[in-house]
């Protein structure tokens, strides 16, 4: 499979009271660096969606064989980052993974288990669930990525992937990996439990 990663990055992490979640430390590098990782390892090319001039992001990054674009809108939602990243992709290949750089708990097995759901329905928008709760990286088809990358800025993401709702497939998940990311102190407090 073709695939290529747009990691959402340049969020303020407002709710994590003064913390740039990003750059917290996680297994000896920043969380960002990790979630950079995880994608790289699975042999899958990434853009990293950070802030103008983010030179902590680009330190954090440094040395990693990735592309790091910038969002130029400080005040825009995770939406429009998506698009930023979107506008850097080839598009030539199968098809768009969107992801977070705040889950620390997926594997590479959960990575590779997504994409094997997308190779087994090849026109399908491949989303991770849990106990009924929607979760993250989700796999957009080529087709539907062409298409978004085309449409109007105000749209994103998720609104196209509401307008294409027939071809969803849920990845129903035994764990919560898909599910757990870091917004809030108490979230850091509640994964650093399974950071060893």
């Amino acid at each position: 499979m073709r695939l290529e990663v747009v990691l959402l990055a340049a969020g303020w992490s407002r709710r994590m009271e003064g913390v740039d979640k990003r750059l917290l430390p996680w297994r000896g590098a920043p969380m960002v660096r990790h979630a950079a990782a995880l994608y790289l390892g699975q042999g899958l090319p990434v853009v990293v969606v950070g802030r103008a001039q983010d030179e902590a992001l680009a330190l954090a990054l440094d040395g990693m064989d990735l592309r790091l674009v910038a969002n130029p809108d400080q005040d825009s939602e995770q939406g429009t980052s998506a698009r930023v990243g979107l506008a850097h992709c080839l598009l030539d290949g199968d098809g768009v993974i969107f992801a977070l750089s705040d889950q620390p708990l997926l594997r590479g097995e959960d990575i590779a288990a997504l994409i094997a759901d997308f190779a087994a329905h090849r026109d399908a928008v491949i989303i991770p669930r849990h106990d009924g709760v929607r979760g993250n990286p989700v796999v957009m088809p080529a087709d539907m990525a062409c298409g978004l990358n085309k449409a109007p800025a105000r749209i994103t993401p998720r609104t196209w992937i509401d307008r294409h709702r027939a071809r969803i497939v849920w990845h129903e998940a035994e764990h919560s990996r898909f599910t757990s990311d870091m917004d809030t102190p108490q979230d850091a407090d509640r994964l650093r439990q399974y950071e060893s």
